[in-house]
């Protein structure tokens, strides 16, 4: 059975080369595979976990996976795979959602197609589990709360639409802290570039 891996995987790398794009990344390999497995059987139990296990869970490996600017690992299908790790979020909150954050926090800036989607990811699962959300950023450092803030504050025509919302959710939390820091960064002068 190793044989046979080490021979698809040689078979895998040299098509790319032919092809003339360049070698994925072990990582990038992993998540592309579990990816496709989905795909074929995207109602498998396994297999939704499986790829939400693999899905990068820092912005080092998520910008280094799916970012479009640099052409190179999943960037070309990025936004479908981060469309597929959110609708797993519907069926897994409890994994999804702090995955995302985790790497939103690190972001604090918006741009157009992965990011953007793993923006919506965080919006779209926290609609559905407010106290999840809630409960997820008050553990993180005051630092990290106002890096998340920010990055989901940011949309392609300055404030995001959504972001009101998440102040409405604090509020009804109880949570004064969490909409002070959401509210000053919603306060702050916007930079458009």
């Amino acid at each position: 059975m190793k044989f046979i891996i080490k021979i698809y995987l040689i078979l895998f790398f040299s098509t790319q080369v032919v092809l003339g794009q360049e070698k994925l990344s072990e990582y990038a390999f992993r998540v592309q595979h579990a990816y496709k497995e989905l795909k074929k059987v995207p109602h498998a139990a396994i297999l939704q976990i499986k790829y939400i296990q693999i899905f990068p869970d820092n912005k080092v490996d998520f910008i280094n996976i799916f970012n479009a600017h640099t052409g190179y690992e999943l960037s070309e299908k990025g936004v479908d795979y981060i469309k597929t790790f959110r609708k797993l979020g519907y069926d897994y909150p409890d994994s999804v959602l702090p995955k995302s954050i985790k790497i939103g926090k690190d972001l604090n800036t918006w741009s157009l197609g992965p990011v953007n989607e793993l923006q919506k990811t965080i919006y779209y699962i926290t609609g559905k589990n407010p106290q999840l959300f809630v409960d997820i950023v008050r553990e993180l450092k005051k630092e990290e709360q106002i890096s998340l803030a920010k990055f989901l504050h940011a949309g392609e025509k300055g404030k995001n639409i959504n972001y009101d919302n998440l102040l409405q959710i604090f509020t009804k939390a109880g949570e004064k802290k969490l909409l002070k820091i959401f509210t000053m960064v919603d306060k702050e002068p916007q930079n458009d570039e």
